[in-house]
């Protein structure tokens, strides 16, 4: 059998490349499912724990403003699933990701949108606001006050939003964040509830999502809005 001896120079090389080829597909459970070991927030009285699911609540009182519940790592290139119920149906509430955590607690960044008439639209909070509206009817997908599988793919400057299996955004922002935080929303104002479970984020991940091939999701590109990119305002930085 010929041997193949592998030079000092070539197994340094190798070794470099681990890190690399370790993160790639790396998917996390980055919730642990028992307290916010990783997670904060300005005011957690908003925000529990129950039977392994994060409540955002305000009881019966109207919420005094926006609340964000914010997982502390940075997050570039993912692919972001989870469930969510919220009850009542006319609530609002949102998931931020590559967003900046102000000292308040308040968020600027992208938003995957939840909220009557809001759905699976791509919003830029304390930024150039709505960025791409979804125009599917929510009777054509959505089930008020019951779980909806929510799905964000976010790489480089392209990012796909999808809810129970549909598309519901796909998007190219080239003047977009490429990395910050990812935290979770319950809008100021009505008495609402907000329940996320099976959180599962992978960094690094492959353009795929639904079944749907780079290519396919490439080509869904081209139905975002005209003109939704604009620069921002530096009041709003």
């Amino acid at each position: 059998m010929k041997r193949i001896h592998l030079s000092t120079l070539s197994w340094a090389f190798i070794l470099l490349l681990c890190p690399f080829f370790s993160t790639v597909q790396a998917s996390e459970s980055f919730f642990n499912e028992k307290d916010f070991t990783g997670w904060s927030a300005n005011d957690m009285s908003f925000w529990s724990v129950r039977n392994g699911e994060i409540v955002g609540t305000n009881g019966e009182q109207r919420v005094p403003g926006n609340q964000f519940l914010w997982y502390d790592e940075k997050v570039g290139n993912f692919h972001l699933s989870l469930q969510v119920k919220q009850v009542p149906f006319a609530g609002n509430g949102g998931i931020q990701f590559r967003s900046e955590r102000r000292q308040n607690g308040s968020a600027v960044g992208y938003q995957a949108d939840i909220g009557k008439g809001w759905w699976g639209s791509l919003y830029h909070e304390h930024g150039r606001k709505i960025l791409a509206k979804n125009k599917l009817k929510e009777d054509q997908y959505l089930k008020p006050e019951q779980w909806n599988s929510y799905e964000i793919l976010a790489v480089g400057h392209r990012i796909w939003l999808a809810i129970n299996g549909k598309i519901t955004v796909a998007v190219r922002d080239p003047i977009g964040e490429l990395d910050g935080q990812i935290s979770l929303q319950i809008h100021g104002g009505i008495p609402q509830k907000i329940i996320y479970r099976k959180l599962s984020l992978t960094r690094n991940p492959k353009v795929e999502i639904l079944g749907m091939k780079e290519s396919e999701l490439n080509a869904l590109l081209a139905l975002a809005p005209k003109g939704f990119v604009q620069p921002l305002n530096k009041s709003n930085k």
